[in-house]
C-alpha cells in the first residue's frame, strides 16, 4: 500500500493478522485503544488485532502486508473442538510488530495457495486454518486451558498430556515427562490414555506427527527429510516406514494424490 494510507479497523468484527513484507524498515504508527505505539517494520514482523478493538494504523513508506481475518465464533469452535476451555470471552492479546516463525510460514502457505488457487484442495486448507488457529490459541490468548469441558478428572488428565504432544511434536518426549505432567505414575497413564484414545501415548503421538506431515507434504515444499526431521520422526526410513504404516502409503505416493 502507498504512503500515509492507514487502515481502520475500529469496527471490525474479525481478529485481524498482519504480516508484514516489506524487504526494507518502514517507519509505522499505530493507534491502538487509547495508545500510542512506533516501530520500523521488518519483513515477517506480525501484528495481532483482537476483535473489537479500536485501532488505527499509517507509515511513511510503500508497504507490503498480508491480512488475515478470523471470525471470533470460528477461534471459539476451534478451541472446543481442539479440547481448549475458557471462562468468559475467549480474545486474542493484542500485539505490535513480533517475530514468530511459525505464524509467518503459516501465512506464506497460505499466501501460496492463494496464488495457486487452491489448488492444494479443500483438506489442505482446512489443515493449514486449523493449525494456524491452534498456534494463535496456544501463544496469543489469555484464560485459556489445555482441558476438556468439565468431565471426570481423567479426561482433563488426558486432554493435558495431548495437548502437550501437540505442543512437543518435533522431539522425543520420554513417558516420565508426560505422567508428570498428568500427575500420574507412568503405568497408570499409559491404561487410562489407552481407555480413553484406544492408543498408547506414543502411538497417538505417531498419528500426530503423521498428521502434520501431511500438511506439510501438500505444501510442496520442503524435501522428505526435511519433513521427516520438522516432524520428530528421527531419519527419513523412520518417517516412510511409520508413516505408511498409519496411511497405507509412502509419503511419496500420497504426495502424487
Amino acid at each position: 500500500m502507498s504512503p500515509n494510507q492507514a487502515y481502520d479497523s475500529s469496527l471490525s468484527t474479525d481478529h485481524i493478522i498482519t504480516i508484514h513484507g516489506s524487504e526494507e524498515p518502514v517507519k509505522l504508527q499505530a493507534f491502538h485503544q487509547f495508545n500510542t505505539l512506533n516501530g520500523f517494520t521488518r519483513a515477517g514482523d506480525i501484528q495481532v488485532l483482537p476483535a473489537g478493538h479500536k485501532a488505527h494504523c499509517q507509515w511513511s513508506q510503500t508497504l507490503s502486508f498480508l491480512k488475515i481475518e478470523i471470525k471470533p465464533h470460528v477461534l471459539d469452535e476451534v478451541a472446543e473442538e481442539s479440547g481448549f476451555t475458557w471462562s468468559g470471552h475467549l480474545n486474542l492479546e493484542h500485539k505490535f510488530l513480533v517475530q514468530d516463525f511459525k505464524l509467518l510460514q503459516f501465512s506464506e502457505w497460505m499466501l501460496e495457495e492463494i496464488r495457486n488457487e487452491g489448488s492444494n484442495g479443500k483438506l489442505y486448507r482446512d489443515s493449514l486454518t486449523n493449525m494456524t488457529i491452534i498456534h494463535l490459541l496456544q501463544h496469543y490468548t489469555t484464560g485459556l486451558e489445555k482441558r476438556l469441558p468439565p468431565g471426570s478428572t481423567t479426561n482433563k488428565q488426558i486432554s493435558v498430556v495431548i495437548a502437550y504432544l501437540q505442543e512437543h511434536l518435533e522431539r522425543d518426549v520420554p513417558l516420565a515427562e508426560l505422567a508428570a505432567v498428568a500427575h500420574l505414575s507412568p503405568s497408570h497413564l499409559i491404561r487410562l490414555f489407552k481407555q480413553a484414545t484406544s492408543l498408547t501415548p506414543h502411538q497417538y503421538l505417531i498419528q500426530l506427527r503423521v498428521e502434520h506431515a501431511k500438511v506439510l507434504i501438500k505444501c510442496g515444499k520442503l524435501r522428505m527429510k526435511d519433513i521427516a526431521a520438522q516432524t520428530g520422526f528421527a531419519d527419513q526410513g523412520h518417517f516412510t516406514k511409520l508413516f505408511k504404516r498409519v496411511t497405507g502409503v509412502t509419503p511419496v505416493q500420497y504426495a502424487a494424490r
